[in-house]
């Protein structure tokens, strides 16, 4: 370590160490090509270089703020359009550029045939009249969860669908064998380097790292990625997320913050009087919600859209049975600062389960609404990621959660 000194004559660090937030992919440069699309906004901006002089520390950071100052004179296009859905109205937009999106559903409910027919349709521009993409680029599969082999059946079936023997356009990805660090190092490298991009599939968000379903910081980390990926290359990301095991929603911290960031939750689910037909609906979108579709598996083992078949809507008693009372963005605010109010009103520092028990005692005091553990949990990110609670770190002791005014 090498040490200069500073204006009082006290040795200081000629380089201070920091922890590197956006992993390693953050060293790689980017295509000339996407620099001229995006002149401001790098990748770069988000390390920090601390390195640097505090001057140029400062100018750094100035320029950071600059890029992120909203100009109300520059005329700014709307997001570009990623895909759309068919529909008697006419199409209507899916995805758009810039952002994320989640396909999400039960163990074995075809969340992997779905990616397969979207991948599909981005490659030949339309699928059965109802998936459509115009946009041309590379578009690449990332798969987290199986082994190459089957990965490349599922690459043979896309290609099979989208009639294309060989696509040039269309990378696919084992990630199976490695560490969860290196996932996420792999992907950002390959999207950073690959120019010409128009959509990315990543089959498995929740193996980018160790456990993102209980640590918050590893869940906030992954979809800020998600976030800088799609906006600076200016595509959009389709990610897989299975649903909760007990109750129809997004897995622990992971699936909390991504659904609050993304552009559409679809889910993906059996439908209840035949099982070998998928039902696709939409859970939240931020454009105009699509009518759900289903499709089935041919005997070729396709999958395959099925426009005539009549999708019953879901009843109140389903909707009780299978969704929690409200979600956390239902709430009004003034309901939220009662219910942190009551959390605190004893005890002022608590563990987490204790938190979360309280969270829930609270809301269905206060709203008469009925919440499971795992919604109570959820409650308790999203207050952690909104600063109204506060964890706090204990030397040799478990944490403590505290109000945050």
């Amino acid at each position: 370590m090498e040490y200069n000194k500073n204006a009082n004559g006290q040795l200081a660090n000629k380089k201070s160490e920091y922890p590197d937030i956006t992993h390693k992919d953050s060293d790689f440069s980017t295509p000339a090509q996407i620099k001229k699309t995006f002149p401001v906004l790098t990748m770069e901006m988000f390390t920090g270089e601390m390195d640097l002089p505090i001057n140029e520390q400062a100018s750094k950071l100035q320029d950071l703020i600059n890029s992120c100052k909203i100009d109300l004179h520059e005329k700014l296009s709307e997001p570009p359009v990623a895909m759309q859905i068919n529909t008697e109205g006419g199409p209507i937009t899916l995805f758009t550029k810039g952002n994320f999106s989640i396909i999400t559903g039960a163990a074995k409910s075809r969340k992997s045939f779905l990616i397969s027919l979207l991948v599909a349709a981005a490659l030949a521009g339309r699928i059965q009249d109802l998936l459509i993409c115009k946009g041309p680029g590379v578009n690449i599969l990332f798969d987290t969860e199986q082994a190459k082999y089957k990965v490349q059946q599922i690459a043979k079936r896309i290609c099979s669908l989208s009639e294309e023997v060989n696509p040039e356009n269309l990378y696919v990805y084992s990630l199976r064998t490695l560490e969860p660090e290196k996932r996420l190092e792999v992907i950002g490298h390959s999207i950073a380097t690959t120019p010409n991009i128009n959509m990315v599939f990543i089959d498995g968000i929740v193996d980018l790292e160790i456990d993102p379903i209980l640590q918050a910081e590893q869940a906030q980390r992954i979809v800020m990625k998600l976030m800088q990926w799609s906006e600076i290359y200016n595509i959009h990301i389709v990610c897989v997320l299975h649903y909760n095991k007990t109750v129809a929603t997004l897995l622990g911290h992971l699936g909390s913050f991504a659904h609050r960031k993304a552009d559409a939750i679809i889910e993906v689910s059996k439908s209840k009087d035949d099982e070998t037909i998928s039902i696709v609906r939409a859970v939240d979108c931020r454009e105009k919600e699509f009518p759900p579709f289903a499709f089935s598996i041919a005997a070729d083992g396709l999958p395959c859209i099925l426009p005539d078949y009549t999708i019953e809507k879901k009843t109140d008693k389903d909707s009780k049975q299978k969704k929690p009372a409200f979600s956390f963005s239902q709430v009004e605010r003034g309901i939220h600062e009662e219910i942190l109010n009551s959390v605190f009103k004893v005890d002022k520092e608590q563990g987490y389960t204790s938190c979360w028990r309280n969270i829930k005692i609270a809301i269905e005091s206060i709203t008469g609404g009925s919440i499971g553990d795992n919604k109570a949990k959820d409650f308790l990110t999203c207050y952690i990621s909104d600063t109204d609670i506060i964890r706090k770190e204990q030397p040799k002791k478990k944490p403590v959660y505290v109000l945050s005014w």
